[in-house]
């Protein structure tokens, strides 16, 4: 064993403490929505707090010792950055920070345990840790309680060059080159034991997934584009507070909604008719209230007679506006179907959906109802099939809350048809509600099974409260999506940020969060012949990782160690 390798087992227990500290003071650091003021901090917390904690935990002595450090350590950030759960549940704030954290301490303890068998003994410790921090972070993004997709390693190198790896493996392969290069570059500098093998493996990991590009451009030449419209979108953001919302009263709905009518018209007569027309109105998640738009929905409420007018109004209302603006509106309202009255006189009905309505001037209806269900917002992962416990841990963790939606039967796409001096077009549009937008494999599913050609968001973001750093998260989490299938991503948000994101993750335009207001946002359809290798492939990436690892954790138990761990340090 080397003299460096010696040292680096022999952490006091107060370095490792310091080392703990140090690395969840820069993750929090990495994370762009704490650090808008020095957007290059993040970047620089990026690169640092990955090897802090590899360094931690192949330096200390015992691992209880790190794992405790970690995860203490980390409890503070996690807590910072999920401060507004409290204001939907309190007692579900510590449980999500708990959860969050352990798993610093696990990517240690994996780390610390599968470097030292025979797999990743003949690699640099920064590929192991790198594919080890990827595996994990899948497994909490995408595997468990259905999806927790936020605060990944890639999200703080946004919007440098890197985020570009996303179109060949997701923003899994970024969060493993973000931590490749950290613990790769500090062993560089501070002398690990495989300095030259460390460079060979960064640079081939930083040039290899451009390898298929590069030969598809010597063999066939540029890439062909496409050829498509540019879609004008009048965006609505009506910064509707969430305490409105819930037990929200008729008078209020009255004052609110004719209120984002007058918003969306004084919108709509700004614009310079020079400029040329408005292709369509978004507003957010769920603003339309009611029982939605359905026809037969509308019949068994005219039935009922003018106790239950109100249940129609205002979708009624958003049909006029369309026809007297002659554009279409795309709105977010509930679906209530196959409507029926209890023995207390109640409306009822099994099939409830978050829905995309697309009102068309002539009375015309398209709906995409959600596929994917908020995970402990507007469903319970695993414990839904027994809702006796459902009931009873809502009642504990979230009084009020009510998860009665379904999910939606399959991907649709909504079709806008436009025309120019020379031609007409349909342009199809994917619009995941919300929480959908963030989730890697929800989103290619969408745009590949309608084959769309823009990704449009209708999203609410109330339950942020105040913190813009929550809102800036969940921007920054579907960014990535327009890397990742090449389309561009507008997104409108009843409290913000509403944008437009190209489809190289660069916002073109945006609206300050917590206003009201409208955005006019050009959105172009053109997109490659050729698919990324994300949307061929999907999740190739995090499962390749995933399955190293665990093959690394087998052998481990198995064989054990095959000898000491390499310094990173």
């Amino acid at each position: 064993m080397q003299a460096s390798e010696l040292r680096i087992q022999g952490d006091s227990r107060r370095a490792t403490v310091a080392l703990s500290v140090c690395a969840a003071g820069c993750w929090w650091l990495a994370m762009p929505c704490t650090a808008q003021a020095v957007p290059i901090l993040p970047l620089v917390a990026s690169l640092c707090w990955p090897w802090l904690l590899v360094r931690a935990a192949i330096g200390a002595q015992r691992r209880r010792t790190v794992a405790l450090a970690l995860f203490l350590s980390f409890l503070v950030p996690w807590g910072v950055l999920l401060g507004w759960i409290r204001e939907v549940s309190v007692a579900g704030w510590p449980v999500a920070v708990v959860y969050s954290a352990l798993y610093m301490p696990l990517v240690a303890l994996l780390v610390r345990g599968v470097s030292r068998q025979w797999l990743f003994s003949r690699v640099p410790l920064a590929v192991t840790a790198a594919v080890v921090w990827t595996a994990l972070e899948y497994v909490r993004a995408e595997v468990v309680f259905d999806a927790w997709p936020f605060y990944l390693a890639a999200h703080g190198v946004y919007p440098t060059w890197l985020i570009q790896y996303a179109s060949v493996g997701g923003v899994w392969l970024v969060s493993f080159l973000v931590v490749l290069l950290s613990v790769g570059l500090w062993g560089i500098l501070l002398g690990c034991a495989q300095r030259r093998a460390t460079i060979v493996w960064m640079l081939l990991c930083l040039c290899l997934p451009w390898m298929p590009i590069v030969l598809g451009y010597l063999l066939n030449g540029p890439y062909q584009v496409r050829p498509g419209p540019a879609l004008r979108m009048l965006c609505v953001q009506t910064n509707l507070p969430q305490s409105n919302k819930i037990g929200w009263s008729q008078q209020q709905q009255a004052q609110d909604v004719q209120g984002f009518i007058a918003q969306t018209l004084e919108g709509l007569a700004a614009i310079d008719p020079q400029d040329g027309p408005v292709d369509l109105v978004v507003w957010p998640e769920t603003m339309v209230p009611g029982l939605g738009f359905d026809h037969g929905t509308r019949e068994v409420l005219e039935r009922l007679g003018p106790s239950a007018s109100h249940l129609a109004r205002w979708p009624q209302a958003i049909e006029a506006a369309a026809a007297r603006t002659g554009i279409p509106w795309l709105v977010g309202s509930p679906t209530w179907l196959d409507l029926t009255l209890d023995e207390d006189g109640f409306l009822q009905s099994e099939t409830r959906f978050n829905s995309a309505v697309l009102v068309a001037p002539d009375g015309g209806l398209q709906r995409y109802d959600k596929v994917f269900l908020t995970p402990f917002g507007e469903t319970m992962p695993w414990i839904r099939a027994w809702p006796w416990l459902e009931s009873l841990l809502m009642d504990l963790g979230a009084s009020g809350l009510h998860f009665d939606l379904q999910q939606g039967d399959a991907p649709v796409a909504l079709s806008i048809e436009t025309e120019t001096q020379w031609n007409k077009w349909t342009t199809r549009l994917v619009t995941p509600i919300c929480f959908e937008d963030a989730v890697p494999s929800v989103v290619r599913r969408l745009v590949l099974e309608t084959d769309a050609d823009i990704i449009v968001t209708l999203c609410n973001d109330g339950w942020f409260g105040r913190d813009d750093a929550g809102r800036r998260a969940h921007e920054i989490a579907a960014a990535f999506r327009t890397i990742e299938l090449e389309r561009p991503l507008v997104r409108v948000a009843n409290t913000g940020f509403t944008s437009l994101i190209n489809q190289y993750g660069r916002i073109v335009s945006r609206l300050d969060a917590q206003i009201q207001g409208t955005l006019l946002v050009q959105a172009h359809s053109s997109r490659w012949w050729s698919p990324t290798t994300y949307a061929r492939f999907g999740n190739w990436f995090p499962w390749t990782m995933l399955g190293l690892t665990l093959v690394g954790v087998i052998l481990r138990i198995v064989r054990g160690p095959s000898k000491p761990m390499e310094g990173a340090a």
